[in-house]
């Protein structure tokens, strides 16, 4: 997948996980062809910057744990994208809550990141 792609559809993932707007096999679908990096990013975006405590967390983590029910494989993208040293790189340089309302922002830097 191409970066412009690549941004794309990182962006229609999480605008769709923390939204509502897409299916489940529809994000599962998209998260496929994702750089591992990517995935993990994403769900942990949406893990941290929806606490409990958050009103929206509920259905937001439900549309993650449906995403994963449709897809096995999610978990261990998600663990290789976590031991990628770009993701480490962006979790000690920057915090996920940081980036609320600015997902498009978030998903460009690591685009880039990983395009370098």
């Amino acid at each position: 997948m191409n970066v412009f792609d690549e941004k794309r559809e990182a962006t229609r993932l999480l605008d769709g996980l923390e939204n509502g707007g897409m299916a489940a096999d529809d994000a599962s679908s998209i998260a496929r062809d994702l750089d591992p990096v990517l995935i993990h990013v994403i769900v942990k975006f949406l893990r941290e910057t929806y606490p409990a405590s958050d009103p929206a967390a509920t259905s937001v983590l439900e549309r993650v744990v449906k995403m994963n029910s449709t897809w096995a494989g999610l978990v261990a993208k998600c663990r290789q994208g976590e031991e990628d040293p770009i993701s480490e790189w962006f979790e000690s340089e920057y915090a996920f809550r940081d980036f609320r309302g600015r997902g498009v922002e978030m998903i460009a830097l690591i685009v880039e990141k990983i395009d370098s």
